[in-house]
Parts: C-alpha cells; structure tokens; sequence
C-alpha cells in the first residue's frame, strides 16, 4: 500500500492562529462555532520573518505576482487559542486570512464565552439572510444554447475513453509537445478521496513521488482518504496515466489533497474548512487550485446564500478564493449543477473574482443545460470558460472506468490543461494565464453567461507561445 504523507502536522496548524481578539461568534454547525479575532497582538510571528509560517515556493510565488506578505498572511497568534483551549474548548480549523476560529462546543458551554475581555459580543448564526429562489428582475445576456456547435478530432486512441474530452480541447497538441504538467503543483480541494492510494490510475503518481500530501480538514477523523469518492473521480480526470485507457488532462503535475466536505450534512462550517485548505495550500507554496465544490443552499436554511450576495466580496469562501488569486494562485472551481433551476444559478464560491469558474457542455460543445450559469450580482460573466462535463471519463474508486456528468468533473478538465499551458509559459502570472485561455476560447467575442467566453483552444494556444518565442 502506498502512504499518503502529510506534509505538516495539526498540531504546527494550530500554531498558525494569531493572538486576536474576538469580534463576533457565529454557529455554522449544530455543534460548531466560528470565532472572529480583532488583531493578532502578542503573535510570535512577524512579516519581517515570512520564512516562519511560508514556505519557500510560497514566498517565490508571492514574489513573482508581486504580492507582499501582510498581517493577514500571518497565522493566528496562539495566545487566545490556548486560552480557549485551557477553558475547555476544542479548537479546529483556524482562518490567518479571516483571523477566526471554529471551536466545537455545546450551545450551553458556548455561552462560557459572554463577557471575555477579547470578546465583544455574540450573534447565533446569520438569520438574516433569507431563504430565496431564484430573482430575475434584471436583464442579462442570455445567449443562444443551440449555437456555437463544435467540430472537432478526437485526441489519439493512446487517451482511452478521455480522447473526445481531451481533444475537444485541442489537450492533447499540448502533451505531444512534451507539456504534460510537470513542475505545476496543484492543490485538489474535494469531499474525500476513497481508495486513491490503492487505483491503477495513480500507480505512476505515487512511483514518481508526485503526491505531495494528504490533510483533513474536517471533523471525521476515522479513515484519513474519507469514504467518499468524490475526489477520486476528480482527480482521476486530472492525473490518471493509463495508456490506452485514460490519461488526464495533467499526468505529470504535482498534486495535494485536501478534505474539506462533510458529505454526511450541508452546514455552512464547510465553507470554513475550505478555507482552512485553500490557505494551507497557499502557505506550502501550490500553484493551482481545484475544486469541484460549491456552496449555496444549507441544511439550516437561514444560513442559505441569496443570489443577492453573489458578487464574489460578500460570502467568506468567495473572498477566500479571490484572496488565493491575489497570491498568484489560479483557481478552478466548479459553476454548480443547477441550471435546470433558471438564470443566475452558480454557487459560491464560483461568483469569485480573479478566478475561472467552469460550466459544462455537452460531447457536441453545446451547452449541457444542467450546468450553472450566471451573472453575479454585479453583473460579471459567469462561468468564465466551459469544457465537457457530460459523458466525463474518470476512474471511480472501485477502479472502472465510466463517464459522469456534472461541472464537477468539466474543472479538473479544464485546470489540468491549464497547468499545462502554464508550463509552457512559466513566465506568466496567474492573470496572464487566464486572460490568454479566454482570449482562445469559442465565444471570446460573444461570451455569455451559459458558456461564458466558451471552450478553450489549447492547440491555438500553444502554436501562439511558439510562434511568439
């Protein structure tokens, strides 16, 4: 059996939390609340010595988008989580980003907080939002399903059953030319990774060493993988290398898995583990993340999100995944699967700024009516590319191979050949990256908010970088 190595332990993440004083407690589980803190006083980490707390590849990252390390990069100062921790409480995942914690207590010992000298008040979950449907009182772009139908060769017979998805993107012209992903290190944000360490198709991703890490961030702490299969799928479309078989979009990049769904409920603390795992990723130095996940409707309806506050600086995993692009991290992340649902349907946190949000289309390149579409609220084009996401090609866990549908499985797609692409241009920053793929892609000139600027071209794509170099 191979072992998934973790790269740092939860007792150094817990470290990661800042002295702060705390602002607000807020329930986002029955059993869960979050913890916000007003500054990081007393923390033993400075800017000034960013080395403590980033590594390396996540300070030359940062250096090369031009980002300087601030106050919100640093971890949350262990001051007041030990002092909750002496009180009795058990604390879990920890924001540097947010400076906030979520502890795990009962509503009675909860109340143990009231009138702390670092806490100024509390508030029991966000019953102000309401429950909503779907608002379509603004006129949008709705754009024609039926056009913009594709003709396109299949990648060669050495892909499998990914040669149609892989060549509908013309993916296939950029690992010929030796771009396969090596070097790009991406972070795969998912719900559980069921049987990853025993599959074919990573047989050359463990040989190769190019699993990087494993890390849970949620409350299970029973098998570390998850039960759930969710992300094997997703990263079988991202890594799998079996010839003849299937091939990934990515077969030699570098991958890390992080768990952040609780599969068994709906609850908004899942927001605040995606977060914990978008800024482990960013602060071991990943490239790229991707993640098939997006958050909308909760099992407590009154912490359900209104179409009112997609505009991608309201709702917490939103602005999280703006402040990993801020970082020069490219994020992918999912659209959603409620088209059928009517206009102005994705989920966060793919109402982002700075990032790509992927939709799906069917093998014929129109649009699979299932997938989310758009606008935000301030009327940005939403999804931002799309890519087959009907008749999908992954390994399941059990080790077949079969197709699925959903715009879970169009991003990691999507994101391996841009990892591609970025290793034919190590040169160019995240945004750079983005803006060259939409510029490629088949509704660049009309982009709307169905396909959003279309399907990318890779084939396109890198005959440009050749012809430039």
């Amino acid at each position: 059996m191979i072992r998934i190595i973790q790269l740092f332990s939860y007792s150094v993440i817990l470290l990661f939390c800042y002295s702060v004083c705390v602002t607000a407690q807020i329930q986002v589980a029955p059993d869960r609340y979050r913890i916000e803190f007003t500054d990081k006083n007393n923390s033993s980490f400075s800017i000034d010595k960013p080395q403590l707390f980033l590594s390396e590849k996540a300070l030359q990252r940062r250096a090369k988008h031009g980002f300087a390390v601030t106050d919100a990069d640093m971890p949350v100062s262990a001051v007041y989580i030990d002092s909750l921790k002496k009180m009795g409480f058990d604390v879990m995942n920890c924001s540097r980003w947010f400076n906030s914690a979520i502890l795990r207590s009962s509503p009675e010992e909860i109340e143990k907080l009231d009138g702390l000298s670092f806490i100024k008040h509390n508030r029991i979950i966000k019953n102000e939002l309401e429950q909503v449907g779907i608002i379509d009182t603004v006129l949008i772009i709705e754009g024609d399903k039926q056009k913009f139908a594709l003709e396109y060769e299949k990648a060669p017979d050495y892909y499998g059953m990914a040669a149609e998805q892989i060549g509908m993107l013309n993916g296939h012209l950029l690992h010929e030319r030796g771009f396969r992903g090596q070097g790009i290190f991406i972070a795969v944000i998912d719900g559980g990774f069921y049987n990853v360490n025993e599959l074919s198709g990573f047989d050359s991703l463990h040989i190769s060493g190019r699993l990087k890490g494993f890390k849970n961030f949620t409350h299970d702490i029973g098998n570390p993988l998850g039960n759930n299969n969710h992300g094997t799928n997703v990263l079988s479309i991202l890594a799998a290398c079996i010839p003849d078989t299937l091939i990934g979009s990515a077969p030699e990049a570098d991958y890390l898995l992080l768990r952040s769904e609780e599969t068994e409920h709906e609850y908004l603390v899942e927001e605040d583990n995606w977060i914990a795992a978008a800024e482990y990723a960013d602060s071991i130095g990943v490239d790229m993340i991707s993640s098939s996940l997006g958050y909308s409707r909760f099992d407590d309806a009154t912490q359900n999100h209104t179409h009112e506050e997609l505009d991608g600086r309201t709702i917490r995993v939103s602005r999280a995944a703006t402040m990993a692009a801020a970082r020069g991290i490219l994020v992918c992340i999912s659209a959603g699967n409620s088209g059928i649902a009517g206009l102005k349907s994705i989920t966060a946190p793919a109402d982002a700024d700075s990032i790509i949000a992927v939709g799906a289309v069917y093998p014929n390149g129109l649009y699979a009516e299932f997938s989310s579409n758009g606008p935000t609220v301030d009327k940005r084009i939403k999804p931002d590319l799309t890519a087959i996401g009907s008749r999908t090609a992954y390994q399941n866990s059990m080790g077949s191979i079969v197709y699925g549908n959903g715009t879970s499985y169009s991003t990691p797609l999507l994101a391996g050949l841009i990892a591609c692409f970025w290793q034919a241009n190590p040169d160019k920053t995240n945004m750079q990256i983005i803006e060259a793929i939409k510029k490629s892609a088949s509704h660049f000139d009309a982009p709307d908010h169905f396909y959003g600027y279309g399907i990318p071209d890779f084939g396109k794509l890198i005959e440009t970088t050749e012809t430039s170099q």
